[in-house]
Order: structure tokens, then C-alpha cells, then sequence
């Protein structure tokens, strides 16, 4: 059930006999639409979570445990700075809409009682957090709505808060009381609309899912409009929603949680009504939202964490492609350099047919074969001795250019097909260990970038005083370059010395599967776990599977010992898995194709025995050449249930 005023209702209510005369003793925002309260009340500690990211809108006490950001955002600071220490008068929901007020009295360093409410508008992707005066001017709000998103309400800082727009509903207090004179709860505009659409458009606070619930115990037909529905059917609709609506308003909640078949949550409910199959029951709504979101709480972090690492490998791939673009514009400026000394070394041996300086000349060119004729373009303002400077200038610049860039756009090479794989892998993620292999691989290609950038400290062989040539430089005063520079050093030793605290002190294991047949298959979560799989872990005996020619993990599947070769099944699954983890890389070669689904997509996947993979010297983790391999085309299928569980 979504996130409805009905739940709203019940959980106000619930929270202000939780949480009312508590006191508000810490603050944290862990992510950017996340907040947690935390709340003293007598003598324990309660979490109060509020989260308005549109795919989990909610607001619950909680048990679970975030991390938090080294710096608090700004919202947080200024909660922490009106909040903290404030004690909790109540916790209201305001007619029935998705808004849940907390009002709180704080004594300012005047000694002066001020009173604040935190506005909690929890609808979809329209929620917002506002912290009121008690006057009603906002002083600041998580999201600022100003008038070029939204020309009717502006929330920002200094404005006066206005609730949204208010529907055209009855509330269900209204209802019960036209349904004890034996009339519908429906109004009259929506009486052609069938049961679960008229009561949507006419209750406050009900949820699509609960006015389908009411309208099958009602055993109302959901083709049939309102107005045509027997009087037999229309007194059931008037029977149930008054038992309904009864136990809205006398706040008796009965919260649950549906399960499916596999036991995963799909749903809260506030109200235990209707028919609910595989449900849990919970002594609170704050319970039961909170176990609903146990499971999806851990996808969205992990959404958040793949973006974010998407975020870092899309900024180097695309800093790798442009340095592959110039080297590659500089390989062709390079390929002018024979073309500039040919036309020096003609300027030089025909200088004394050219005269007045003129803006070109022809001449025989001697180099080809056969000799033909050559416009060569001057300048005017240059004699011809100058003339021929000018492009044997042109010719040690170009042939700079080759040479260098003939050089670095291997490196290039290696490094957009490095952080492809990546990418790959980052995409393929599906677990917190997959996500933490990857951090670790990332932080360590960049702390190497920075040992590589290092700067000289004091006694170092390059290091330069910063108040050496006081008064010469133009970057400020001396005293500030100084700052500036015992900041840059302080913070390059606390790098230095905590920056391997932040990676995993233990060894990630590989991903580990079972084939039907009884074959162990390994998989790698990140290149350097790749590396150490195919070079150390794997037998010369074992069989190593990786798709071809396109970034991917290494795949191995361990030989049965005095066989040759392993089962056919054996090699479909492990190449499958192969496949599995190098889609996104097939959808993209497939871009063209809109409709294309990973499932359908066949690839090509080789195959041969560890002790035909070879490590390429000075090459980036991964990155391997092998011979005398076999191929085989197969669909991109994720591994089976019989995977073996992560040590």
C-alpha cells in the first residue's frame, strides 16, 4: 500500500503517543532525502526516520542503522541548529492528507520559548520537508520550490507556508455520517464511475489498493458504474466502508505486512482488511513499514552506490576518450610532417626563382615519382630563407606530435577498454560485496594516480618554499600561500596515512556458483579479483571463460581431476554466467535496437585452459591475451538458483 492519508492518519497518531514530551537529542541526514531524528524518550532512544525519495516515501520510527556523511549537508545543520535539544509537543496529521506536522518548543539563547513545527509532506514526487516558524514563515525546506517549477505555491526561505492544494473530497468522518442516513459515500459527479473509482475520487485519504479491497468484499462489479449496481450491492458497499471508516476514525490500526510465495515482503498495510494472503501481523505501523523496507532499503543503497561509482568510471571514460581523440587529431597533424620538410627543402633549392615575395610558387617536385608539379603556399611578410624556417618549424612540431602521440594512444586504448570493464562490472553489480570489491579497485587506481601526482615535501628533491620569492608571485600574500600550501600537505598525509583505513581490510570472495552436473564455477567482482582468480586461485588444469572481444569478468570452472575436458552443460553454464555479467556492454553495441532484451542476446564466449592465459606486462588489472581457445555462442543468463552462497 502506498504511503495514503489513511496510513498518515493512523501513524500521527501512533507516533504522538511514542514520541510526544520526548526530546530531539541528535540529527543525521544520510542521504540527500533522508533524514533520522533521534528522540529521547524516558530513558531510551528512538529513531525517527523521514524519507521523501519517491520510491520509498515514508516516515517510521526505525531500528536500522545508515551511514552517515563526514559532512552533514546544509539542512542538517540547520535541523541541528533549530531542533536540537527541542522538546515534542505532538505529532499531527491535518485532515487526512499526506502530511505529518512536528511541533516542537525549543528555549533560544535569549532564554525565550520559541515554538517550530516540521512540516512532513509525504506525497510521492511531490514530498518535501519545511521547517515552519511558529508565525508560519518557512525557514528553510529540503527541496526549495520557487516560482519557475511552481507558479501557485512557492517553498522557499522567508515565505510564508501554505498547505498544497486542498481536493474536493469528504473525509471519512463525513462519510460514516451520510452513510448512517443510508446514503453512498460517493459524490454525485462520480456515480458513473464503478466502485473503486468513485470511492478514490470522493474519500480523502484512501489508496487505489484499499478501494479495490472495499469494492470485492462488497462484491461490487468493477465494469459496472456506480448508478447501475442493485440496491443489494450498494447496501454491501455501505456495510463494509462504514466498518471501515468506523476504524479509521477511532484510530485502530492494524498493521501487517504481505509476503509472497519466496517470502519477500510486497506490501504495508496500516489496516489489516480484506483478503490478505501470507501476511505477518506487527504490533505498530512504524513496525511494519520498517520490515517492509528492510529488504528494499539494501536495493535503493545499492542503487545509490552503483550511481555513484557509474558516476566516477563514466567522468575517467570519458576523460580517456577525449585524450584518445586528440592523440588521435595530433597522429593526424603528425602525418603532414614528411609533406612540411618536402616543402622546406623545395623552398631552399628553388629560392632564387622566387621573387617579390609572392603569396605562392610552382616548382618541379623532385621527390615524387614521376616528378610533378607543386603549389607551395608562402608567406608574404617572410623572405623564402624564412619561408622554409617556418615549415621545418612545422615539420619538428609534427613529427613531435607523431611521435609522442603514436606513443600515448595505446595508453588511451588501454585505458577506455579498462574503464569499459569497469563499467561493465559496476552495471553487473547485485551486492553490498559486489559494491565494496569495486570501491576498493576504484579508490586504489586513484590513490596510484595520486602517489603518481605527488608533490615534493620539505627536503625533497624538487620541493619549492612557497615564501622563497615573497612579493614576486601573484597568488596572493605570503602568509596565505603559506596556508594554502601546509593545507595541501596536511591533507596529503592524512590521505596518505587514512586513506587505506577506508578500503576493505578483508578479502572479498569471489562469486562462487554450482553447475547441475557437480562443476564449481568462480567469477570475479572486479579486475583486480580477476587478476587474482585466473593467476592464483585457478589450476593450470581449470577452464577460463571470457567473452569475446568486449570487456567482462573471468569466469573459471573447476576440472574433475583426470578428465580432459569438462561437461558440455558444464561449459554452457559457465559461459552463460560469462555472458551474464558483459550485458550491458551487449546493449550497447545493440543501442540501435530499442526493444532489445538482454535475455535474447547472444554472445560469444571463449574459452580454454588457464595455462593458455598469459598476464600482459605493465598492463592494467584484467587485461590478458590467450591462445589455442575454443568459442561458443550462448544467451546472457543470469546464474541459478543453485548458486552456492558467498563465503
Amino acid at each position: 500500500m502506498a504511503f495514503d492519508g489513511i496510513t498518515a492518519h493512523l501513524l500521527a497518531s501512533e507516533l504522538n503517543e511514542s514520541l510526544a514530551g520526548g526530546r530531539i537529542d541528535k540529527i543525521h541526514q544520510p542521504d540527500k532525502q533522508t533524514v533520522i531524528i533521534s528522540v529521547r524518550v524516558n530513558a531510551t532512544v528512538k529513531k525517527l526516520l523521514i524519507s521523501i525519495n519517491p520510491a520509498c516515501v515514508r516516515m517510521n520510527i526505525t531500528s536500522a542503522v545508515r551511514e552517515n556523511p563526514k559532512m552533514p549537508p546544509s539542512f542538517c545543520m540547520l535541523l541541528r541548529k533549530y531542533l536540537s535539544g527541542a522538546k515534542i509537543l505532538s505529532v499531527s496529521c491535518p485532515s487526512y492528507e499526506r502530511i505529518v506536522e512536528l511541533k516542537v518548543s525549543i528555549t533560544d539563547e535569549l532564554y525565550d520559548q520559541k515554538t517550530y513545527t516540521l512540516i512532513c509532506e509525504l506525497m510521492g514526487r511531490h514530498s518535501n520537508l519545511v521547517l515552519v516558524t511558529e508565525s508560519g514563515k518557512i525557514v528553510d525546506s529540503l527541496i526549495h520550490v520557487d516560482m519557475s517549477v511552481n507558479r501557485y505555491r512557492e517553498v522557499m526561505p522567508a515565505r510564508i507556508y501554505e498547505y498544497p492544494p486542498a481536493q474536493d473530497k469528504i473525509t471519512p468522518d463525513e462519510a460514516l455520517v451520510l452513510m448512517n442516513e443510508g446514503k453512498l459515500p460517493i459524490k454525485t459527479e462520480f456515480l458513473t464511475r464503478n466502485t473503486e473509482k468513485a470511492l478514490l475520487n470522493s474519500v480523502k485519504g484512501l489508496s487505489p489498493r484499499l478501494c479495490g479491497l472495499l469494492a470485492d468484499k462488497a462484491e461490487a462489479d468493477d465494469r459496472a458504474p456506480v448508478n447501475e449496481l442493485g440496491d443489494a450491492i450498494k447496501q454491501n458497499i455501505i456495510k463494509e466502508a462504514s466498518i471501515l471508516f468506523t476504524q479509521i476514525i477511532s484510530k485502530k490500526s492494524s498493521p501487517c505486512v504481505s509476503f509472497s510465495d519466496t517470502h519477500e515482503p510486497m506490501d504495508y498495510h496500516s489496516i489489516k482488511y480484506g483478503d490478505l494472503p501470507n501476511t505477518e501481523d506487527f504490533n505498530s505501523i512504524s513496525e511494519a513499514i520498517d520490515r517492509f523496507y528492510d529488504v528494499k532499503d539494501r536495493f535503493i543503497d545499492i542503487d545509490r552506490k552503483k550511481n555513484i561509482l557509474m558516476s566516477s568510471v563514466d567522468a575517467a571514460l570519458s576523460h580517456a576518450v577525449r585524450k584518445y581523440d586528440i592523440h588521435r587529431k595530433d597522429i593526424e597533424d603528425g602525418s603532414k610532417a614528411d609533406y612540411y620538410k618536402k616543402c622546406g627543402d623545395l623552398i631552399l633549392s628553388n629560392a632564387y626563382l622566387i621573387k617579390d615575395r609572392p603569396e605562392s610558387f610552382t616548382c618541379q617536385d623532385y621527390y615524387a615519382d614521376p616528378v610533378t608539379d607543386i603549389t607551395i603556399p608562402l608567406n608574404l611578410s617572410l623572405d623564402p630563407s624564412d619561408n622554409a624556417q617556418e615549415y621545418y618549424k612545422k615539420f619538428h612540431k609534427a613529427k613531435r606530435k607523431l611521435e609522442l602521440s603514436s606513443k600515448y594512444i595505446e595508453d588511451d586504448k588501454d585505458a577506455i577498454n579498462y574503464f569499459r570493464s569497469l563499467k561493465a562490472a559496476v552495471k553487473a553489480s547485485e551486492s553490498e560485496e559486489d559494491i565494496e570489491a569495486l570501491t576498493y579497485e576504484i579508490r586504489s587506481f586513484s590513490e596510484n594516480d595520486k602517489r603518481k601526482e605527488r608533490v615534493p615535501q620539505k627536503g625533497e628533491r624538487g620541493y619549492v618554499d612557497p615564501n622563497k620569492n615573497v612579493g614576486m608571485a601573484k597568488s596572493g600574500k605570503a602568509s596565505s600561500r603559506a596556508m594554502r600550501d601546509a593545507a595541501k600537505r596536511a591533507a596529503q598525509k592524512a590521505n596518505k596515512s587514512s586513506g587505506r583505513k577506508n578500503l576493505p581490510s578483508r578479502s572479498l570472495s569471489f562469486r562462487k556458483y554450482q553447475t547441475k552436473d557437480g562443476y564449481e564455477i568462480l567469477s570475479g567482482r572486479n579486475n583486480i579479483q580477476n587478476d587474482e582468480l585466473t593467476f592464483r586461485t585457478a589450476d593450470k588444469s581449470d577452464w577460463w571463460f571470457h567473452v569475446k572481444g568486449l570487456p567482462g569478468t573471468h569466469v573459471i570452472l573447476k576440472s574433475h581431476r583426470g578428465e580432459e575436458f569438462p561437461s558440455d552443460e558444464a561449459v554452457l553454464e559457465a559461459a552463460g554466467i560469462a555472458a551474464y555479467f558483459s550485458r550491458s556492454i551487449m546493449i550497447e553495441e545493440h543501442s540501435g535496437n530499442k526493444s532489445i532484451d538482454s535475455s535474447e542476446i547472444k554472445i560469444e564466449v571463449d574459452y580454454c585452459p588457464v595455462s593458455h592465459v598469459k598476464k600482459i606486462p605493465g598492463a592494467k588489472p584484467g587485461m590478458v591475451i590467450y591462445e589455442n581457445y575454443y568459442s561458443v555462442m550462448v544467451p546472457a543468463k543470469a546464474p541459478g538458483e543453485d548458486a552456492i552462497k558467498d563465503d
